[in-house]
């Protein structure tokens, strides 16, 4: 796609996530004040629970499906791999659910109502079988959104219509697992239509999930314990603390979100233009990118700073207005996160640099760990909070030193001049030479 087109697709697909605000502008303040503190952040733990099963169960699927989707030049091609992704996802879910079910009741918080942490369970298994990446690496990009956007619908209209107290947390589980599950007979419905029935099949499985294995020890290390902070937080601290953190890290959630939608238009773009040796197209698109998600990490992290003490407490109400503070120690991780999406997704993955992502992840992630078990039990959401940012500081690190190394750094704009010049400083040598995108 030209500059133009993919502008508008990019308009569109963030038109998409503009419904996803109006649906939470709905539903946040209505959990806040019909649940009250205590079993909201029960739900937000079942929430994060459901986030750690997708992750699990996805397996690093997405991008690798994503990937060789975008290289695929037959439905013939895109039905093999449509067939042997949706088999690797059936055949973990079995773990996932062992892992969910296990989760639930090893919690003090889920364990007193498991239904909600099994409902969580299942929600995860549903939404990893979803079909955005097959959609998305054959450049149908807004399929996916006109769904999401069905799935808010009829979510939204069971919510409002169930929930009425504290005693009705089960049904926003509920809620979103009969959404989930209409969603997902949409999707299935029009690839198979596009590409024909999907094949179950374990021929492949073992190869896809070593071939996905890098990719999963990067999500596993960053992705899946940020997912899990809330879950956690019910092992370390008190219900209350949940809460606040729970309700900060939704608006954090939502804020992380909006990288998304443009990564879905960039990475499968930049990885048909390097699939068809358009190495200048893939460096323009990527810089392109990268002053997208970077001003975009700068911008939410004044916004939250300056707007949380006077957001969080209109919208949730005054009991929550801790939040405001959690989610201020929040916003010093966005510039951090979005430097960490550019790079992982922008960068690696469109030129299969797996296994450093995965090395990355799995040291921020013990970073991440460790610092949430010191600081967590002692500060309760503020310690989680910053917990999260020193993971994502560090994960930044890790990736700009490998860019460094692999000669990469001349894909973000004015980084060759300024690596130039903290060499000049500190009187190391000035290496030549651009980008390498083999």
């Amino acid at each position: 796609m030209d500059r133009r087109a993919s502008a508008n697709v990019i308009a569109f697909m963030y038109g998409g996530y503009l419904m996803r605000y109006v649906y939470l502008i709905i539903v946040v303040p209505f959990y806040g004040r019909v649940l009250g503190v205590a079993e909201y952040g029960r739900v937000l733990a079942s929430m994060s629970l459901m986030n750690v099963i997708w992750m699990l169960v996805s397996f690093g699927f997405t991008f690798v499906g994503m990937r060789e989707v975008s290289k695929a030049h037959s439905a013939q091609e895109c039905n093999a791999i449509y067939s042997l992704h949706v088999s690797a996802r059936l055949i973990l879910a079995v773990l996932g659910a062992a892992i969910g079910i296990i989760a639930t009741y090893s919690s003090p918080v889920l364990s007193e109502r498991p239904l909600i942490g099994l409902l969580a369970t299942l929600l995860g298994i549903v939404s990893a079988l979803n079909l955005g990446w097959l959609f998305q690496g054959r450049h149908h990009f807004r399929t996916p959104i006109m769904i999401e956007v069905f799935g808010f619908a009829v979510s939204l209209v069971l919510v409002l219509s169930l929930v009425r107290g504290p005693e009705d947390s089960v049904w926003v589980l509920a809620s979103l697992l009969i959404a989930g599950i209409a969603s997902t007979i949409i999707s299935y419905g029009l690839a198979t239509r596009q590409l024909g029935w999907p094949r179950f099949t374990f021929s492949g499985v073992v190869p896809l999930v070593r071939n996905s294995t890098m990719l999963f020890c990067y999500s596993s290390g960053s992705v899946v314990l940020t997912a899990s902070s809330t879950y956690l937080l019910t092992l370390l601290s008190t219900p209350a603390q949940v809460g606040y953190f729970g309700a900060a890290e939704r608006f954090a959630t939502i804020g992380l979100s909006l990288m998304s939608p443009a990564g879905q238009v960039f990475i499968p773009t930049i990885t048909r233009q390097l699939a068809q040796g358009d190495k200048e197209g893939a460096r323009t698109t990527t810089r392109r990118g990268a002053m997208l998600l970077l001003g975009y990490g700068l911008l939410v992290l004044c916004g939250a700073l300056a707007l949380s003490p006077f957001v969080l407490p209109l919208i949730l109400g005054a009991e929550f207005e801790p939040s405001a503070h959690v989610l201020q120690t929040f916003a010093w991780m966005f510039p951090f996160a979005a430097f960490n999406e550019l790079i992982a997704f922008y960068v690696f993955v469109p030129r299969k640099k797996d296994k450093v992502l995965a090395i990355a992840g799995l040291a921020s992630g013990l970073v991440n760990l460790v610092a949430a078990l010191v600081l967590a039990p002692r500060f309760g959401a503020m310690g989680m909070a910053s917990a999260r940012v020193i993971g994502e500081a560090a994960l930044s690190a890790a990736l700009l030193g490998v860019m460094i190394r692999l000669e990469l750094v001349g894909l973000l704009p004015g980084a060759e001049r300024a690596l130039a010049r903290v060499r000049v400083v500190c009187g190391l040598r000035t290496q030549a030479g651009g980008a390498k995108d083999d």
